[in-house]
């Protein structure tokens, strides 16, 4: 636990420190973020595989992405195909399956497009609004940590296997704080929305945030991984910490447009 609250701690003051230093301090800050989960998601099934190329080649083209947006803006979309011919073509050059074929080359393709598009979110929301994306990390927090809180004390009925420790009293109390203090934020410091829709997009913003949980811990399961990695004290890696705020940039980039 203290570990935990340690390990907590110094996220959210990089978090506060990045994001008052201006829009391209937080860009670059989100970019390296991405980049550490990138490697993350390397390791956990490539560790041992000796593909340095590929590995380097999907770095650069994840910041290629981030810094031009592309995903986001789609000014130029012939450049989107840089990064999946760049990815894909190798497997012409190294003809042996054991090293790298397409189903390695569709997993380097889906992470790089997922994390760009991902992270490219979290950007954004930071040039359009300082508070908008303190919002999606308020959802992404509260709810992690209520959920854990909740879970502890009163976590009686087990939620899902995905996650042995996962309780369905948890994530209704994640929910429900998520949803209150994200709302009573956002009407506070955005209050672009009347309060019912305010709420309405909280909801489902905490929802993806329990999603984006279960869905990282699922592939770590599937891989027969603990963590990530163990670079943040008490929580592991950076995906560990980052797998709720990743969804919830998604789901806040597709339903602020619509509500």
């Amino acid at each position: 636990m203290k570990k935990r609250l340690i390990g907590g701690t110094i996220v959210v003051l990089a978090l506060v420190i990045s994001l008052l230093f201006g829009e391209k301090i937080f860009a670059t800050a989100v970019s390296l973020v991405a980049l550490i989960g990138l490697k993350e998601l390397i390791d956990i099934k490539y560790k041992n595989r000796k593909i340095d190329f590929i590995k380097v080649f999907s770095g650069i083209f994840l910041v290629l992405l981030l810094f031009n947006n592309l995903i986001i803006k789609a000014s130029d979309s012939a450049l989107l195909t840089v990064p999946i011919l760049g990815l894909i073509i190798p497997i012409v050059f190294y003809d042996n399956k054991e090293k790298y074929n397409i189903e390695d080359a569709m997993y380097f393709v889906g992470i790089v497009f997922f994390l760009a598009l991902s992270f490219g979110s979290i950007i954004n929301l930071r040039e359009e609004s300082i508070y908008k994306c303190i919002y999606i990390f308020i959802i992404s927090f509260i709810t992690d940590t209520y959920a854990f809180i909740g879970g502890s004390l009163i976590g009686r009925k087990h939620f899902t296997d995905i996650s042995p420790k996962k309780t369905i009293e948890g994530c209704m109390i994640g929910i429900i704080m998520g949803t209150f203090i994200g709302s009573i934020y956002y009407m506070t410091f955005i209050t672009n929305l009347n309060a019912f829709r305010v709420v309405i997009l909280s909801l489902i913003l905490t929802i993806l945030s329990e999603v984006g949980d279960l869905v990282f811990s699922s592939i770590k399961r599937y891989f027969g991984k603990k963590d990530y990695s163990n670079l943040i004290p008490g929580h592991g890696g950076i995906l560990d910490r980052f797998d709720s705020v990743i969804f919830v940039s998604l789901g806040m980039a597709l339903l602020v447009n619509i509500l």
